[in-house]
């Protein structure tokens, strides 16, 4: 990108007026076309830059508004992909939602038979799905049996359940609160509010000690092994990481992650020494292959290989600003050509083998080698050129996926809470944060109920097969 400065004013000075001709015009015009562009460029951060100091003093000026958590660039590029057409006739129709509802109970409708003609015959049934839900409470009395011996003087006093002791409120219960906030996002008033409804009575304060402090050594265990399996799962990991607020203080949260599971990690910062601890376990060295992620500096050196992410490049050139019509054209013309290039990787990853794996390494050379003439346009292109690696890791490892929507797209459940909820107010809240959100996530992607499997704990049953030995066979 020409940069305004005294070497560019001095080319500018330059050029004889007088000596412009048909053959050096286009030098110099496509010469002038840059140094605006380039002023375009400056200009257009120079903006954002004023604008996000404006921000910042008004926040100075004002420090008993809501606190805002700058959130990491993917949060609000939810649309950043690489909008490949859809191939239709891969399509796939989607399968009647009505297959998988489960039938509680039959109900038979009649006829009124002296309607019907003499002739008319039973011919079977018409059948109509109906959906509905019971809600109602279950506040039990339990009454305990007591005796007394006079000779022991003694009282024998029939036992609860263990599950029942020390508190006044079902295992039901207990997991319906955390379902609501934490899979629905609810916050603890409005959850009141619902409970009050079906004749609850419940305090803010007991909502937050059943989610923050009720079984916090099993829920942690429970992520833990989430973790250990899931990190067994694959060659690769993925990873992302956004903003939070613990105790009023920004931290940050990290999400590591692969099809078949999600786990959360909250620290007061990513520095890569932080993530190598995530990543490493407690271990030496991370037990896995590849690093997925984008192309941030704290995840370079962890991993035996680095991949990256495809739709985190495509994003650089989206953002790409121009002023000229004829630019403009340049930049839309090469995204075409990058997206050709994906479906081609995508189709490769379905059906490898080693002629297409050599003709793509040249054709990414061949891509990525072109000059447009727009230094801009020409400055990115020649950064992707150098991530070649990185970003060709799939062509060894076909199982790779090509980008890194997945972590995204599971952090994207944590900007949501933290817009309702700000953050954590402290260490006890953290970590059920972290807990329950990774078995939340983790549940989705296998199949299992969420609420059912919190009441398993809640219950003290552990009944259900354990979500870490479910990722074992997916």
């Amino acid at each position: 990108m020409k940069k305004f400065d005294k070497s560019t004013i001095k080319q500018i000075n330059e050029i004889d007026l007088d000596k412009i001709n048909t053959e050096n015009a286009p030098d110099i015009i496509n010469f002038l076309m840059n140094v605006i562009e380039g002023l375009f460029s400056e200009l257009t951060e120079a903006k954002e830059e004023l604008q996000r100091l404006g921000n910042k003093l008004a926040y100075y000026e004002n420090r008993n508004r809501p606190p805002k958590v700058k959130p990491s660039k993917e949060d609000n590029n939810n649309n950043d992909k690489l909008d490949l057409p859809k191939d239709s006739n891969n399509s796939r129709k989607k399968a009647s939602k009505k297959e998988n509802i489960k039938i509680d109970r039959e109900e038979i409708i009649k006829i009124d038979k002296d309607k019907l003609p003499d002739d008319a015959k039973f011919k079977g049934y018409e059948d109509k799905i109906i959906q509905n839900i019971l809600i109602k409470g279950d506040n039990v009395l339990y009454r305990r049996e007591k005796y007394y011996s006079a000779s022991e003087k003694r009282i024998y006093m029939a036992e609860l359940p263990l599950n029942l002791k020390s508190t006044d409120f079902g295992p039901n219960l207990k997991a319906l609160i955390a379902s609501l906030y934490f899979d629905c996002r609810i916050p603890e008033n409005k959850i009141i509010r619902l409970l009050g409804d079906f004749g609850v009575t419940m305090s803010e304060g007991t909502i937050s000690n059943i989610l923050i402090k009720e079984n916090t050594n099993i829920l942690a265990e429970e992520k833990n092994n989430i973790y250990i399996a899931g990190l067994e799962s694959t060659i690769y990991q993925q990873t992302d990481d956004t903003g939070m607020r613990v105790s009023g203080k920004n931290h940050y949260v990290q999400i590591v992650c692969n099809d078949v599971y999600s786990a959360y990690f909250i620290n007061e910062n990513k520095k890569r020494e932080t993530v190598a601890d995530i990543l490493k376990n407690g271990k030496d060295k991370v037990n896995f292959k590849i690093i997925l992620a984008d192309d941030a500096g704290q995840f370079n050196g962890i991993a035996e290989e680095r991949g990256l992410c495809w739709v985190h490049e495509f994003r650089h050139y989206k953002k790409i600003k121009t002023v000229f019509l004829q630019n403009m054209k340049l930049i839309n013309d090469f995204k075409s050509k990058i997206k050709d290039y994906y479906k081609k990787l995508k189709a490769y990853k379905k059906d490898p083998d080693e002629k297409t794996k050599i003709l793509l390494s040249k054709e990414f050379d061949a891509l990525f080698g072109t000059k447009t003439g727009f230094d801009i346009l020409d400055e990115r292109i020649e950064l992707t050129k150098n991530k070649k690696a990185e970003l060709l890791l799939v062509l060894e490892y076909p199982e790779l996926p090509l980008h890194n929507n997945l972590s995204e797209s599971g952090l994207r459940e944590f900007v949501l809470k933290r817009k309702i909820s700000f953050g954590t107010k402290n260490t006890y809240g953290t970590r059920a944060w972290e807990n329950y959100m990774t078995i939340s996530a983790t549940c989705k992607k296998i199949g299992v109920n969420f609420f059912e499997y919190i009441k398993d704990i809640f219950s003290g049953n552990m009944q259900l097969p354990r979500l870490a030995s479910l990722i074992k066979y997916k």
